[in-house]
Formats: C-alpha cells, sequence, structure tokens
C-alpha cells in the first residue's frame, strides 16, 4: 500500500523533490491477460505489462554528489504485478554459469540493457512474489537513457510475533545514463540512496 500510494511517495522515499502523478493505470485480473507466447519475450513482457494495473510518474530526485548539488528527473511507467513476474520478463542469468563473481562482475557492464527485460530481485522461489516494475518511457528527456527497476516482495511465514506480519522488500535496479553524467559518482549515490529508501520504506510501514 505505501509502494502504490503514487501520489502520496514523496512523504516516504528521501530525496524525491518532484513526484507528480500524470496517469494512473486500470489493470486486468492477472488469471485475464493474454499474450502472444510466440513473440520474443520483451515483447510478452510488453504485452502483459500494459494490461497490468500501474501509474505514470514525472519524478525528481535530488541529492548532493562529490559536494555538488544534482538532480535527475525521468518519467516511469509503473507497474503492479500481484502474482510477481513471469521468468521471461528478467534477463537470463543462464550465461554466468561457471563464473566466479569478479568475472560476471566484469562482463556484466558491456551487455547492453533491453526494454522489458528487467532485472532480477533477490527472492527465494519457494515462497510467492508480489512485485512493481518501474520502466522510463521511450524517448524519455531525462537524465537517463534507460531506468529499469523491480520492487519484489515476499511473505516470510514463521517470522514475526503472533497476530502480526513479516515481509522481505527487495530492490534491483539497472541504469543507463547519458554520456555527459559522471557514472561512478551517480552509481555510488544510487546505491547510498537505495539503503535508505528501502528503511524509510520500512520505517513507513512500522509506525
Amino acid at each position: 500500500n505505501v509502494l502504490t500510494n503514487y501520489a502520496e511517495l514523496q512523504n516516504v522515499v528521501p530525496n524525491l523533490v518532484v513526484n507528480d502523478v500524470l496517469d494512473l493505470y486500470d489493470g486486468k485480473d492477472t488469471t485475464q491477460a493474454q499474450y502472444d507466447p510466440r513473440a520474443p519475450e520483451e515483447v510478452q513482457c510488453k504485452q502483459l505489462s500494459q494490461q497490468m494495473r500501474g501509474s505514470l510518474l514525472r519524478q525528481v530526485g535530488g541529492a548532493k554528489v562529490a559536494g555538488i548539488k544534482f538532480s535527475a528527473k525521468t518519467t516511469l511507467e509503473v507497474r503492479e504485478w500481484p502474482e510477481g513476474m513471469p521468468d521471461f520478463a528478467h534477463f537470463n542469468d543462464d550465461m554466468w554459469e561457471g563464473k566466479s563473481r569478479d568475472e560476471r562482475a566484469k562482463e556484466y557492464p558491456k551487455i547492453k540493457l533491453k526494454r522489458y527485460r528487467f532485472p532480477r530481485p533477490f527472492a527465494l522461489s519457494s515462497l510467492p512474489t508480489r512485485d512493481i516494475s518501474m520502466q522510463s518511457i521511450e524517448n524519455d528527456d531525462g537524465e537517463f537513457r534507460l531506468y529499469q527497476g523491480v520492487w519484489r516482495m515476499q511473505p516470510l511465514p514463521g517470522c514475526a510475533p503472533p497476530g502480526k506480519q513479516a515481509m522481505r522488500l527487495t530492490y534491483a535496479v539497472e541504469i543507463s545514463p547519458r554520456a555527459y553524467l559522471p557514472v561512478q559518482l551517480v552509481e555510488g549515490r544510487i546505491v547510498r540512496d537505495l539503503c535508505t529508501n528501502l528503511e524509510a520504506i520500512r520505517n513507513a510501514v512500522t509506525k
């Protein structure tokens, strides 16, 4: 409820300077959503995504990078996946089989990002998931050529006191910044802000 209360996100997420709701999307029941199984997987994901509930948000984030005030704007298409995103919506990790973490870290930046091929947040396959995907619109005039991420929620049975509930929230994001952005500085700032955002969401849920 916190993450889909779109009009109030700026009151939860730190450093979110502007948060304008441009549109709200009605969605179908996931059992009624249709797609062409013969189409490429990113096309299948797009077809399903456009049938999910969600919103169109214009956001501006502000922060200090190396002592300099920095802001980044983007227009995001947000979609809610109550049964979780299908496997074909994610980048396939099979190509990393047999390679060390260091080898993967060197090779991953060379892979070109694709729209509707989302990163995969950490999750336990034995538990159900609920997802919220975010992707910058095509031809966005913001600081990122492509911004796409997934919030993933999983109930944690047996991990809360009697009468209470516990849930794991994880996030994965991929960005392709404009050429004029200092990538390493921006990347480091995003990593730090992500930790802050997760804590802020937890505090909003538990207060």
